[in-house]
C-alpha cells in the first residue's frame, strides 16, 4: 500500500496502526570472516591475562622492537659509510669550490681571521642558531620533567632538601674551598677569553660557554647551590638564557634577510685581528656563550636538587 492510501485509511479510522512509526527491518549482522574471528580470539587473549602477563608480553615485544631499529640502523648507517667516497679523492664533495670561496673570500665577507668561525657563524649561522635551539630545548625538557616545587613535592621532602642545602653551607673542607676560591675566578676569566676570542683563534661560543658551566658546578660542588644563589639565581638564569637565545635570532633574522635579498647588512666588520670585528661573529659568540653555560649548570642543578639556584 503506498503511502498516501495509507495515510487517508489513517485518518478515516480505517488503520488503526500508526503508519508513521512502522518498525524498521531489521538488518543481518555482517558475517565475521576467519580474520575478524582471529583477531577477536588474540583480543580476548590479552584481556585474560593477569598484570604480570601483560607486563611481561610488553617487555617482550619492546625489547623485540629496540633490537629490530637498531639492526635497521645499524644496517643503514653501514650501508652509508661503505658507499662514502674513498679519503683525499680530488672529486670528493670536500674538495669542490665552495671550501675554496670559504678561504679566500672568509676575511672579506665576514671579517675574521678565524676561518672556522667565519664558517660556522656567518656562512652556516643558521645551522649553528640550530644547536642553540636544541639546547634551549633540552634544558626546558629537563626543567618540565624534573623541576620540584611545592605543588609537586611533599613537605617531608621539601625540608629535607633545605637540611641538606644547611649542612652544605657548614661542611667546611678547607683544601677544597681554598682550591675553589683560587682556581674559579681563574676559570671564569679564561672562559670569558675564550668567547670574547673566538673569532681570532679557536674558541668560541661552545668552548666558552663549556668553561663557564663548568666554573659554575665547581662553585656549587664547594658552596653548595645556596652559595651560587647568592650571585647567580634563577630569575637570573631565565633572563640570561632567553635573551641570548632573543639577540641570536635578530641577529640572524637581520643578517640572512639581508643577505638574501643581496642588501648590505651595515653591520661595521671592524678591523680584522683586532678584538672589535668580525661583525656578527662575536656577538652571536657571546650569546652562545651564555646559553651553553646555562644549560650546563641548569642539567647539574637540576638533576642534583631538582632545581635552579
Amino acid at each position: 500500500m503506498s503511502l498516501w492510501k495509507r495515510l487517508s485509511a489513517w485518518a478515516d479510522g480505517e488503520e488503526r496502526e500508526q503508519w508513521y512509526s512502522r518498525p524498521k527491518p531489521r538488518r543481518e549482522k555482517p558475517r565475521r570472516t576467519g580474520e575478524h574471528r582471529q583477531h577477536e580470539g588474540v583480543f580476548e587473549l590479552v584481556k585474560g591475562l593477569n598484570k604480570e602477563q601483560k607486563t611481561r608480553v610488553f617487555n617482550t615485544l619492546y625489547y623485540i622492537s629496540c633490537v629490530v631499529v637498531c639492526v635497521v640502523m645499524m644496517s643503514v648507517l653501514t650501508l652509508i659509510m661503505v658507499n662514502l667516497p674513498p679519503f683525499g679523492d680530488p672529486a670528493n664533495p670536500t674538495n669542490n669550490e665552495l671550501s675554496r670561496y670559504y678561504i679566500e673570500h672568509g676575511l672579506e665577507d665576514a671579517g675574521a681571521i678565524n676561518l672556522v668561525g667565519n664558517m660556522i657563524l656567518s656562512y652556516r649561522v643558521f645551522d649553528t642558531f640550530g644547536e642553540s635551539s636544541v639546547l634551549f630545548l633540552a634544558t626546558t625538557s629537563v626543567m618540565m620533567l624534573m623541576l620540584r616545587d611545592s605543588r609537586n613535592t611533599g613537605r617531608d621532602l621539601l625540608r629535607d632538601f633545605r637540611r641538606e642545602n644547611t649542612a652544605e653551607l657548614e661542611a667546611l673542607d678547607h683544601l677544597l674551598r681554598s682550591c675553589s676560591r683560587l682556581l674559579v675566578p681563574m676559570v671564569f676569566t679564561f672562559g670569558v677569553y675564550v668567547i670574547f676570542n673566538g673569532h681570532l683563534s679557536p674558541g668560541g661560543g661552545f668552548a666558552g660557554g663549556s668553561i663557564l658551566g663548568g666554573g659554575l658546578i665547581l662553585y656549587a660542588q664547594e658552596f653548595g647551590t645556596t652559595g651560587v644563589s647568592r650571585y647567580f639565581t634563577n630569575h637570573l638564569y631565565h633572563i640570561i638564557k632567553v635573551t641570548a637565545l632573543a639577540i641570536y635570532g635578530v641577529l640572524l633574522l637581520y643578517y640572512g634577510f639581508m643577505g638574501v635579498n643581496g642588501l648590505a647588512n651595515h653591520i661595521w666588520l671592524g678591523i680584522p685581528g683586532t678584538i672589535l670585528s668580525s661583525g656578527i661573529i662575536m656577538p652571536i659568540n657571546v650569546a652562545v656563550g651564555f646559553e651553553v653555560a646555562c644549560t650546563i649548570y641548569a642539567f647539574y642543578s637540576l638533576f642534583h636538587k631538582g632545581e635552579i639556584k
